[in-house]
């Protein structure tokens, strides 16, 4: 296929993602939208429905087949994979851009979680040197384990480019946000003028990507979870099949102001499917490509990316307010970006604010950030060493491997 065509199907998967959801809430409302739909940032949302014990039973059951997947792959069909390890390189010191993102990332911590009122400069954009700050230490850190291979130091272009790509991707869930209604919301963002919290939303919206390469690359440094996953089950789909399943998500997203409770997990879901459907079907490499081989390894790392990086946030963002312990509604935050949610039917046994099996949520939003990364570069004409899973593992050492 000619690159122009596949262009055109691409964008016309991000056109299907962004107008489906728009399209089936203007039939529903018949054009009459309430003044406060697409109100950004919200500062509270409709009241939810109650908790489910059946609900959160099926939730909780997947949620412990995603641990005993990734602690005990052989349960379910992987085979051993062992590595001949080989003597460590010689000890590298820490770069100069990891003594930096520790004192960003540091003061910034300190300034949010010890409930500082001033300075309002800081503390009003707290959250994109805390995000930036730890991208920092990542990398130093995937530097002195990588024999000086890291993306700072090899490609900060490419940096560049998915803070940007980083952009468009989470704000792209913060509108698809508005028909579910309001998974989350931002209570203290009238802290600042509206305009300046959209600035803040878009220039904060460039560190929440990054994070997640520098973790993936370091997995890869780490040789014995490194090719953990290499050896599943082959699971090969048709082109058919694929197609079935691109019409099921974009009927969830048109679907999903029918039904925006029942329906609120296609949120984190459609978007991925669309995505990856659309970029194999053209014959562009995605995380979930090498399945068909039983390598699951690229899908399975990038997910547990943002369980990670997506538990630092939720804690950082926590330990940023003052709750009242006999009114967990009633907060006190001195950052506007500050973040709870309402959630249907799972909305118990909090970890910070995020309900325990809401973490789900961060395994596809993980494969989310490596697929929309590897479509903006196709896009942009821009070159990755994600765009293949044997230019994106960044090697601590040789590895020689072999299966039981």
């Amino acid at each position: 296929m000619k690159p122009l065509k596949q262009i055109y199907y691409v964008l016309l998967s991000v056109l299907g993602v962004l107008f489906l959801p728009y399209i089936g809430a203007w039939i529903k409302y018949e054009g009459n939208f309430s003044k406060d739909y697409f109100n950004f940032p919200a500062l509270s949302a409709p009241d939810k429905a109650g908790f489910s014990v059946l609900a959160f039973s099926m939730a909780a059951a997947f949620f412990l087949a995603v641990v005993v997947l990734y602690a005990f792959p052989r349960v379910y069909g992987f085979k051993k994979v062992k590595f001949t390890p080989t003597q460590p390189s010689a000890k590298i010191p820490l770069p100069i851009w990891f003594w930096v993102g520790l004192v960003v990332w540091g003061l910034t911590l300190f300034m949010t979680c010890g409930k500082f009122q001033e300075p309002k400069w800081l503390l009003n954009w707290a959250y994109i040197p805390l995000f930036w700050g730890f991208t920092l230490m990542l990398d130093g850190w995937v530097y002195i384990r990588a024999n000086r291979n890291s993306l700072l130091s090899k490609s900060p272009h490419e940096v560049i480019g998915i803070g940007a790509a980083a952009t468009v991707g989470w704000l792209l869930f913060e509108y698809l946000n508005f028909f579910v209604d309001d998974n989350w919301f931002y209570p203290k963002a009238d802290i600042v003028p509206e305009d300046e919290f959209g600035v803040y939303a878009i220039i904060g919206a460039s560190g929440l990507m990054p994070a997640v390469f520098e973790i993936y690359n370091l997995m890869n440094t780490f040789p014995a979870f490194r090719h953990r996953y290499d050896q599943g089950p082959k699971i090969a789909t048709s082109r058919r099949t694929r197609n079935i399943i691109l019409i099921v998500a974009l009927t969830g997203l048109f679907s999903i102001s029918f039904f925006p409770e029942v329906m609120f997990g296609v949120l984190w879901i459609s978007p991925l499917i669309v995505f990856t459907v659309v970029l194999e079907n053209l014959g562009i490499w995605t995380p979930l490509t090498p399945i068909k081989d039983g390598n699951w390894s690229p899908f399975l790392k990038y997910s547990l990316c943002y369980v990670i990086y997506g538990f630092l946030l939720e804690c950082w963002n926590y330990f940023n307010a003052i709750h009242d312990p006999l009114d967990p509604a009633n907060i006190t935050a001195y950052t506007p970006a500050h973040w709870v949610y309402s959630i249907p039917y799972i909305t118990k046994f909090h970890v910070f604010e995020m309900p325990l099996v809401g973490y789900l949520g961060y395994l596809p939003f993980g494969a989310y950030c490596a697929v929309w990364w590897i479509l903006c570069a196709f896009l942009l004409n821009i070159p990755t060493q994600f765009a293949h899973d044997e230019y994106s593992e960044v090697r601590a050492e040789p590895l020689e491997i072999y299966t039981n």
